[in-house]
């Protein structure tokens, strides 16, 4: 490896974790609490790659799966096609009782409250909740912040290390990029429209075909023959990189 290319290498990496790290104490982790994670990180990462064991993080996921279920389970929308407002614990209909049908580890009340925190699901009177979306956008500063954007670059960067390893089995998976250098400020909004309204359909055609080939297991711990699979997009705008100095 050249020495340019070992700087260069030095320089994206050290941009990344300035990412991650600004991301953390935007959310309220103060450095000297995060300094004895990264070190533990470092060790699990160490251990994992010589056990090729991957990581597997839940709480977003399932989030995601209850909201989408909400507006999809027929026994839990009205017949304009919306989703029916729920009490939060106890028999179907409920929000636990909707978590439950997910066939997922953690504890039904412990995810229904936790939706209930983070304002996925807001109150709508008489003990009742309807959810604020059918997607699982986090706004509110938390740990699923964390976890959502933990979570966005360790798929980003398995697929890549995957389409890189030259291997056909499986066969490579879509990890494409659309940019320009110099599109006007003025687009900037019709842009985000485009964006938004493209993105959307995209992701529900995705979500439907997932839906449909989902197993239908009577346990959780039956995973055995599946795989966690989908597909993350976004879009983003920038500002130009001024050139340095040769």
């Amino acid at each position: 490896m050249s020495n340019k290319l070992s700087k260069q290498l030095q320089l994206d990496y050290s941009n990344l974790l300035v990412a991650i790290f600004e991301l953390s104490f935007r959310s309220g982790i103060r450095a000297k609490d995060l300094l004895p994670v990264c070190i533990r990180s470092l060790r699990r990462a160490e251990i994992m790659c010589r056990l090729k064991q991957k990581a597997e993080y839940g709480g977003l996921v399932t989030a995601a799966l209850v909201l989408d279920a909400w507006h999809r389970d027929r026994r839990y929308i009205n017949a304009r096609g919306m989703p029916k407002p729920l009490r939060l614990f106890g028999p179907a209909p409920s929000v636990a009782a909707l978590v439950r049908r997910q066939k997922l580890p953690e504890h039904a009340s412990d995810v229904a409250r936790h939706l209930k925190e983070v304002r996925l699901i807001v109150p709508c009177g008489n003990n009742l909740y309807r959810p604020t979306s059918d997607v699982a956008v986090i706004s509110a500063r938390g740990p699923l912040v964390i976890q959502y954007a933990s979570r966005a670059l360790l798929t980003l960067l398995e697929t890549v290390r995957q389409n890189a390893s030259g291997s056909r089995n499986p066969a490579p998976l879509i990890e494409r990029v659309a940019e320009v250098p110099d599109l006007p400020r003025s687009e900037i909004k019709a842009f985000t429209m485009f964006t938004q309204a493209q993105g959307r359909t995209f992701i529900r055609t995705i979500n439907d075909w997932l839906e449909a080939r989902r197993a239908r297991r009577s346990s959780w711990r039956s995973t055995k023959g599946t795989v966690r699979a989908g597909i993350h997009t976004y879009a983003y705008i920038a500002p130009k990189r001024r050139r340095r100095a040769q």
